[in-house]
């Protein structure tokens, strides 16, 4: 890999502490950075290179502290990370950071490929977009690239979303944007498409003629916690459903690519998220946690929901008829997210009698709190009789050594190298709102239904009635 520079906009935020910082070091340490390289924090604080080195290093401590890695380790990594302190309002601080990619370049006698990571607020994109174009701090030379990382949420709706995308369109080629959803870049998502096209055990049964229903599930036990003034007015299906929950869809439900390069892969994922039908009013439930609005930051008359169902269906001839149940919550029984498809019943001959009670095989794959995999089915139960039983074959996706335990390590590495297999394109992102935002509009005359803490959430719910 050439030299690169990895800028994050947003250096001292709560993402750069928590995933960006964490994950940097972690590839460092694996030595997967490019070998000449520099990390620039862009943030607003009047700090020294020395003064971020020292956040650097404590924020290692807090949120990664059982890194293992040494403090020589830790102090090399911080020889290559500089500070510039800017706002993202003030023009002239884009020409302190033009002056810093210049000092790095001119003392190692090249020209950096510009990696900018905004891990900020959505509310500061269009700016940036203009501004890293604009004060040609984002200039992409013969020779080296320049690519933008937006995190989500890309627009609030389908109309911000393809006015984003337009001007995004007009500052930078399709090759330069690389827009996050760190979800696809978990070890246990991309195994999604290792279980389903190199297993035929389940590429033979993966169509409407075997497949009974698909149930994805997103549930938390945490509240918003600290986070409620981002999380009134966005609510759980702009947070994670239009972007982490659809995207497990489109994996489960794509066609095998013709080929495994980022472009099939991705032209698959749109091809499902453009084929969703538009969604019935009576397949929709959202709810809200009993004292959500007990925060200074949240109105008594809130309506902005904590959870979420929806039936969704795929409109192409092999997932016609199909439904497809999402559900997301927080405040919950339990922490999950899991796909579980259930095969239609197809026991015949013998077992077609009172006497065998036989039902459709399930297909269980967990992505959280534990990676695994398992598949129900009948047997014969014990005994002097004949009649079946259900029994359960798991695999438990044992943790190696190598494996990528923060997701932004392969986000961060994929768009150094230039992968985009696990990054959305504009398509995606538009079908999806396109999906979305007429549930959105609809809110209004769908009831906002109360739930316990600590609940299956609310009473009235549509998957449990399917």
């Amino acid at each position: 890999m050439s030299s690169t520079q990895i800028i994050i906009l947003g250096g001292t935020g709560d993402l750069s502490k928590r995933k960006l910082l964490p994950a940097l070091l972690d590839l460092f340490a694996r030595g997967m950075l490019p070998e000449t390289f520099n990390i620039i924090g862009f943030a607003r604080s009047d700090w020294t290179d020395g003064k971020y080195h020292d956040f650097v290093q404590d924020t290692i401590s807090k949120y990664h502290s059982g890194h293992n890695h040494s403090e020589e380790i830790l102090k090399e990594f911080c020889k290559h990370i500089t500070y510039v302190q800017g706002s993202f309002d003030d023009l002239s601080a884009y020409e302190r950071l033009q002056s810093a990619i210049d000092v790095f370049d001119t003392s190692h006698n090249t020209r950096s490929n510009r990696l900018f990571y905004l891990a900020v607020a959505p509310r500061f994109y269009e700016q940036i977009f203009r501004d890293v174009v604009g004060t040609g701090v984002g200039e992409e030379a013969a020779d080296a690239w320049t690519h933008i990382l937006v995190e989500k949420p890309f627009g609030s709706n389908f109309d911000s979303a393809k006015a984003l995308d337009q001007q995004l369109a007009t500052l930078y080629k399709e090759d330069q944007i690389f827009r996050i959803d760190h979800y696809l870049a978990k070890e246990a998502v991309q195994n999604i498409l290792s279980f389903r096209f190199a297993n035929n055990l389940l590429k033979a049964a993966w169509n409407n003629h075997t497949v009974e229903s698909v149930h994805i599930t997103m549930t938390e036990t945490i509240d918003v916690g600290n986070r409620p003034g981002f999380y009134e007015g966005v609510g759980a299906l702009r947070d994670v459903g239009q972007n982490h929950l659809l995207q497990l869809l489109a994996l489960v439900a794509m066609r095998e690519p013709t080929e495994f390069t980022p472009e099939k892969i991705r032209a698959e994922r749109t091809r499902v998220l453009e084929a969703l039908a538009p969604v019935e009013a009576g397949d929709v439930v959202r709810g809200q946690y009993e004292g959500y609005v007990a925060s200074d930051d949240i109105p008594d008359d809130s309506q902005t929901e904590t959870y979420f169902e929806l039936k969704a269906e795929v409109a192409t001839p092999e997932w016609s008829g199909v439904p497809f149940y999402i559900r997301s919550g927080k405040a919950l029984d339990k922490a999950e997210v899991s796909i579980s498809i259930t095969l239609r019943d197809v026991a015949s001959g013998m077992f077609e009698t009172e006497s065998c009670d036989s039902t459709g095989n399930e297909i269980l794959l967990t992505v959280q709190p534990e990676q695994s995999m398992s598949i129900t089915m009948n047997a014969k139960a014990p005994g002097l009789g004949f009649q079946l039983e259900q029994r359960t074959m798991s695999v438990a996706c044992g943790c190696a050594e190598d494996e990528i335990k923060n997701s932004y390590e392969k986000v961060l590495y994929d768009a150094i190298v230039g992968d985009q297999t696990l990054f959305t394109t504009t398509e995606e992102v538009l079908a999806a709102w396109k999906f979305v935002t007429p549930i959105i509009e609809q809110w209004g005359n769908t009831p906002l239904q109360t739930y316990a803490k600590g609940s299956v959430g609310p009473a009235n719910s549509i998957i449990t009635t399917n």
